[in-house]
């Protein structure tokens, strides 16, 4: 009988406890709730006109659908920096894609990916070299604890080499979009190639 009333008032404890729960999470929702519409009652939409004002910021900023049209040239994606957009401006009668960017704007972006990308595949060389060469000093090597050390050299190799692939790869991914963005946006094929433009 003792048992029976031990068993009985811990669940009386915990409905409450669960009913207490309960309705501080309702409660908790609520305040959530009323947060919420209070900030969308506050929240104002800067128009570029009035982000003037304010400056230089490196704060970001929401353009009204109206506005977006005034936007500068090459400036449309998230992330683009000033130096970017001041390449993106073409000197003088230079032709440009349908986003307002120069053919020297397309041929140089490509080419710091081209670099990029040669110079991950002579990392990937030079690895590959340093390797073979750490391969035959373990052989060579008659001392165990020497070798040792040269097989904790191989793996910190083999690392690199992974590191290195996964690198490579994103580049090469990256020099694609790349491509692709500028054929999308009506570059002219000319501009694509790594050949050295026209005087």
């Amino acid at each position: 009988m003792r048992k029976l009333i031990v068993v009985l008032s811990a669940f009386f404890a915990l409905s409450c406890a669960g009913a207490a729960y309960s309705q501080s999470l309702a409660d908790l929702a609520r305040k959530e709730k009323e947060r919420r519409e209070q900030i969308k009652s506050e929240s104002k939409v800067i128009t570029n006109k009035e982000a003037a004002k304010f400056g230089t910021g490196t704060g970001s900023t929401t353009i009204r659908a109206a506005d977006a049209s005034a936007q500068k040239p090459g400036s449309e994606k998230e992330g683009t920096t000033d130096a970017q957009a001041k390449a993106a401006k073409p000197e003088s009668d230079e032709p440009t894609d349908f986003q307002g960017r120069p053919e020297s704007y397309w041929r140089q972006t490509l080419a710091d990916a081209r670099k990029k990308v040669k110079e991950l595949e002579n990392e990937a060389n030079v690895i590959i070299l340093k390797i073979n060469d750490l391969q035959n000093q373990f052989y060579r090597e008659a001392d165990g604890f020497k070798q040792q050390a040269i097989q904790r050299d191989i793996n910190k190799s083999f690392y690199e080499q992974d590191l290195n692939k996964e690198k490579l790869a994103a580049a090469k991914s990256d020099l694609d979009d790349l491509l692709k963005e500028a054929r999308k946006s009506g570059a002219l094929p000319g501009w694509l190639d790594d050949r050295p433009s026209r005087p």
